[in-house]
């Protein structure tokens, strides 16, 4: 018995047709044989054009035939063909239809990438007048594009292979069908039937919210606007309001009229900002003390030695560049480049090429250097960006509470997460360890690639540095691809989770020395690099989680880890057994 495509019957058909008779006398043909009723083929190379076909019987032995069925009586006359009730048949009778169809499965087969097979198959057309003989046909003259050698009739209804087999055995332009089995089989499931079963990814969630983070907010397109008019800004926004989207963006349109440097502070951010801006030859993405160290020409940045270069550039118009982009600028209240002057003789160079100069910063973040640089105290033009569009609204909450806010900025509507941030808590490393492990095999099974363990304090002193190796210039966790860093050397970066270890009373502690980050601002910042998923894993038990409150002037109670959980707006996920 043939392979029938739909195998529970023939699809919706006109009964006037009798289609049902064709399909049950083809079904009879031998196991070879592939039978599709009324395939419908939708063709869009160079346009869209859809074509039908009643029947497609294959063969890998003998090839593919294309059969127009019509019931009832039918006549030609002055080359059109008609129904017996007086009217035109459509497509130039069913001959040239068959004929017709017979070429867009061709075509469908190089649409198909098959095109390989096509070239090894015949393709052959026939109609089958089911309400008629032989016989009526006796003395017939046929127009020139119809044929009886291709022609069924009701009589071969009862037993149709030896007429099919005849008419697929039929010399083709010298081309034999040389078709493998599987060749066959891949001729139906690519191109006459195809297959699939597709659902959502485990991350279609995260997708979706990644299509609302990926628009341009209306108050980040204000203040690109606005910018373009303004020779020099200095915008403020916080982890995740679109700092960094606006500055490329405004760099791009920048090295329309000349050459941009867009500089950072640390060396994970430029290079990611390099690979974003690859396709920019007019940007040159550099770290503040990369870009000393090649404007001085040592191994090692002297930022008093850059001003003089400056200085020597504004008294010859030597400076290259016509336009600054400076991301994470907070960073640089560093001292020697605070005193240098550095941004305030960058400003006055591309002043003096009348170009432009823009610095982003978050007045939360300046973990490099001790205070705020007086150049973006001294700004006339500062903006200020409102919305997150990084974080979920749980995961924008759990950051700013560890700075003792109680709300987070405005985030985008649409945006939400599977699970809120879950806080793990032990003071046994190697717990500590296995809770890790199984966090990163769950955030994979569930379609998150990008995930990365931050530490808040450095690789030295993390308690859990003996899981961290070394690859290259970075680091990772253990053998599993997951990137390792610290909060400090990951700021302006993001990932779709994060998981912030190392979490202990120092995060919140008064700083002891001139570049220490205030209480709570290292969590702040690892915290608020995630997009989508955040786990906490604190380097405390009770007594340690209950001293950290009280640092904090919450009241512990008799649950500490759960108060210190609720506090940093996440889950206590500490009850759960992790398995060593």
């Amino acid at each position: 018995m043939a392979v029938m495509i739909p195998s529970t019957g023939p699809r919706d058909f006109e009964p006037a047709s009798r289609e049902n008779l064709i399909y049950d006398a083809l079904s009879t043909l031998p196991d070879d044989y592939y039978v599709v009723h009324s395939m419908g083929m939708l063709l869009t190379s160079g346009e869209m054009r859809e074509r039908e076909v009643d029947f497609v019987v294959f063969n890998p032995r003998l090839g593919l035939l294309c059969v127009e069925a019509k019931a009832g009586a039918v006549h030609c006359s002055d080359g059109a063909w008609y129904y017996g009730s007086g009217k035109e048949m459509p497509y130039g009778g069913p001959y040239r239809q068959a004929d017709t169809a017979k070429w867009a499965i061709r075509q469908l087969f190089d649409e198909r990438r098959a095109s390989q097979l096509k070239d090894r198959c015949k393709f052959l057309h026939a109609v089958w007048l089911v309400s008629l003989k032989r016989s009526d046909f006796a003395g017939a003259s046929l127009p020139p594009e119809a044929s009886l050698d291709i022609t069924l009739f009701m009589d071969d209804l009862a037993d149709p292979e030896p007429r099919i087999r005849e008419i697929m055995s039929m010399p083709v332009a010298n081309r034999e069908t040389d078709l493998t089995p599987a060749e066959g089989r891949e001729i139906v499931t690519k191109v006459l039937c195809p297959a699939f079963s597709i659902a959502p990814t485990s991350r279609l969630g995260y997708d979706l919210t990644d299509v609302v983070f990926a628009r341009l907010l209306d108050s980040q397109t204000r203040i690109l606007n606005f910018i373009r008019d303004q020779r020099f800004a200095v915008i403020n926004g916080a982890a995740g309001t679109g700092k960094t989207l606006i500055a490329m963006e405004r760099a791009r349109q920048a090295a329309r009229q000349g050459k941009v440097l867009f500089l950072c502070y640390n060396s994970m951010l430029r290079d990611d900002l390099a690979r974003k801006l690859a396709d920019e030859r007019n940007i040159e993405v550099r770290t503040i003390a990369g870009f000393a160290c090649k404007m001085c020409g040592t191994p090692e940045p002297d930022y008093y030695d850059l001003a003089d270069r400056l200085l020597e550039c504004a008294d010859n118009d030597g400076f290259p560049y016509r336009h600054v982009v400076i991301d994470e600028g907070q960073d640089f209240g560093v001292e020697d480049i605070e005193r240098s002057g550095i941004l305030e003789l960058l400003l006055e160079l591309v002043s003096a090429r009348k170009g432009t100069f823009y610095l982003f910063y978050d007045r939360r973040q300046f973990v490099q250097g001790s205070a705020m640089p007086e150049f973006i105290n001294d700004a006339d033009c500062k903006l200020t960006l409102y919305v997150n569009c990084r974080n979920t609204k749980k995961i924008a909450l759990c950051s700013v509470r560890g700075l003792g806010d109680n709300e987070a900025e405005d985030v985008l509507d649409g945006v939400a997460a599977s699970a809120p941030p879950q806080l793990y808590a032990s003071s046994d490393p190697a717990l500590q360890e296995a809770y890790v492990d199984s966090q990163i095999a769950d955030l994979k099974s569930h379609g998150l690639r990008d995930v990365v363990v931050l530490t808040c304090k450095t690789e030295a002193r993390s308690a859990l540095r003996g899981c961290v190796r070394h690859v290259g210039q970075g680091m990772e966790w253990k053998r599993g691809g997951v990137r390792f860093s610290t909060c400090r050397m990951f700021k302006g970066l993001e990932a779709d989770a994060v998981i912030l270890v190392d979490v202990d009373g120092d995060a919140w502690r008064e700083p002891r020395y001139e570049y220490d980050p205030p209480p709570g601002l290292l969590f702040y910042t690892g915290a608020s690099r995630a997009k989508h998923e955040l786990r906490v894993v604190c380097d405390m038990d009770e007594d340690g989680c209950k001293k950290l409150l009280g640092r904090l002037g919450v009241n512990a109670g008799r649950k500490p880890v759960s108060r210190l959980a609720k506090h940093l707006a996440c889950v206590n996920t500490s009850g759960f057994s992790v398995s060593l």
